[in-house]
């Protein structure tokens, strides 16, 4: 079991994080733009498609995933061998009924997936059953593996299932290049991502038994009662909030599709991939973190609980503000340089995917905190009414303004429910902090960029030159300017001065590293 201490196992990830993540750019990148020239717009349209209505069916999970890794924390602190034995042994169990249950009710859906498609472009050659049935394959056969890459993450070693990934991404992505070059077949394409996810996914499997030899030994144990029972509840509470997650983050391309088309929805998907790339990037550092929030729970005094979630909060602020910025200024530019103008939405798409980019990443460091918390209670009613709104919102605005209306009903849906309430629970249950603290500081946050962004947008109007060059300044006017106003405004706040101790620290652990080798 992992031995090392907090801020190494979280550096430790982080760091195969973000160099897993450059890799998957650059990759995602090459695979997509062969994609493009090989084949139709409409294909990227079926692929984003039929991946939203896959989320929806995910929830059979139930949340499962949140409450077992949380119960693993304790014992695997503890190094309570028979207890992280027994939990595994259930939670596969669950995990395999999960899987079952994903793929025959994905096989209900079959007769019923014109009312999706109203008409098959025809672009797309192939039998969209056979497209859904490979894409209902693979996303349900994944969860007889989740078992096991939970136990890693629960015990910080996201970095071997990191390096695993990556591995089996790079053969993967190298693969579907050459059936699109040379075969230009989009059945052998998706294929070639089964076998590849199968395998990936054997061999982390065959990881975990050689480096948790202990789960042979139990097999026969039995979880008690009252574990069980806690976990079912856990479970019970985190399935409002997975349902309520999913109704807002997957139905949007299905409105998309309905309302607008394929064709749309592939273009559209480009901007998705773009933003998501970004997520994924910054979502590493808050992912990875979540162990070692538990083990802080556990350990630290309230006062330092508090001082290392506003720290987070703020780096939260800066790394999705900053982000978010080069979103709106960058997004078309970049798309027209890399695919071409015939590519393009409207500015207005980029500046409300930045908003919702912002709002998930403020959010967070919250989520973080509450999951290490354990209130997977707290909140589940406000993610159902998030989904509530974001359904009706979506439809009459999808009828009424297209793609920008359904975009706006997330970002609106999110505003008026969890967005507000989940920083509610954290402050008051677990910090015991008042709330109007955070506001006043999240307020201050905004002004900054709103500033940050009106600057910028001068700074770079001016700019006449075209094509790579113009992109490349504009990049770095952007970047400079927004970073620079934030050091400036925030150079003597506790925060800032707290984020820059970690990171001294960070420099420590890695020259130790560096010295070691």
């Amino acid at each position: 079991m992992n031995t090392g201490s907090r801020t190494s196992n979280s550096l430790k990830n982080i760091l195969f994080g973000i160099t897993s993540q450059v890799l998957q750019i650059v990759l995602s990148f090459v695979a997509r733009t062969v994609f493009i020239k090989y084949l139709a717009i409409e294909y990227l349209g079926i692929n984003s498609l039929f991946s939203n209505i896959l989320m929806m069916l995910s929830l059979a999970e139930l949340g499962v995933s949140a409450a077992f890794v949380y119960s693993l924390y304790k014992p695997l602190a503890d190094k309570d061998e028979f207890t992280i034995s027994v939990i595994l042994k259930f939670y596969k169990k669950v995990y395999w009924i999960i899987g079952l249950f994903i793929f025959f009710s994905g096989l209900i859906l079959i007769p019923f997936l014109d009312h999706f498609i109203a008409q098959k472009p025809a672009a797309i050659n192939e039998d969209i059953r056979i497209i859904y049935f490979i894409f209902l394959f693979n996303t349900s056969s994944s969860y007889f593996f989740s078992y096991k890459i939970s136990l890693l993450n629960a015990d910080q070693q996201n970095s071997v299932v990191t390096i695993n990934q990556m591995k089996f991404l790079i053969l993967q992505n190298i693969l579907q290049i050459l059936v699109l070059v040379f075969k230009t077949n989009f059945i052998a394409y998706l294929l070639v991502q089964t076998l590849t996810q199968f395998a990936s996914n054997y061999y982390v499997s065959h990881l975990v038994d050689k480096r948790y030899s202990f789960l042979r030994k139990f097999k026969t144990g039995i979880i008690d009662r009252n574990l069980k029972k806690t976990i079912i509840s856990n479970t019970k509470s985190t399935f409002l909030i997975k349902v309520g997650g999913v109704m807002v983050n997957g139905t949007d391309n299905v409105f998309i599709s309905y309302f607008v088309g394929l064709a749309i929805l592939g273009k559209f998907s480009n901007y998705l991939m773009l933003v998501a790339l970004v997520s994924n990037f910054t979502a590493i550092i808050f992912a990875n973190l979540s162990s070692s929030i538990a083990h802080l729970i556990v350990t630290e005094r309230k006062e330092q609980q508090r001082k290392i979630f506003y720290s987070l909060n703020f780096l939260n602020f800066w790394i999705f503000g900053v982000c978010a910025l080069m979103i709106v200024f960058l997004v078309n530019d970049f798309i027209k340089l890399w695919i071409g103008e015939q590519f393009l939405l409207g500015r207005e798409i980029s500046i409300l995917l930045a908003v919702n980019f912002f709002m998930v990443g403020m959010q967070s460091g919250f989520w973080t905190f509450k999951g290490a918390y354990g209130f997977f209670k707290q909140g589940r009613y406000a993610v159902l009414g998030t989904a509530l709104i974001n359904l009706v919102l979506s439809y009459y605005g999808g009828l009424h303004f297209g793609i920008l209306g359904i975009i706006g009903a997330t970002a609106i849906a999110r505003l008026v429910t969890n967005f507000w309430y989940d920083p509610y629970v954290v402050l008051k249950l677990g910090l015991n902090e008042n709330p109007m603290r955070y506001l006043l500081k999240f307020v201050k946050y905004l002004l900054v960029l709103g500033i940050a962004a009106v600057v910028t947008f001068f700074a770079s109007s001016f700019l006449s030159f075209s094509g790579l060059v113009n992109f490349v300044l504009k990049a770095t006017i952007c970047f400079t300017l927004v970073n620079l106003f934030i050091i400036l405004v925030f150079k003597n706040s506790p925060e800032f001065i707290a984020s820059l101790e970690k990171l001294k620290q960070v420099r420590t652990i890695l020259f130790a590293k560096i010295m070691k080798k």
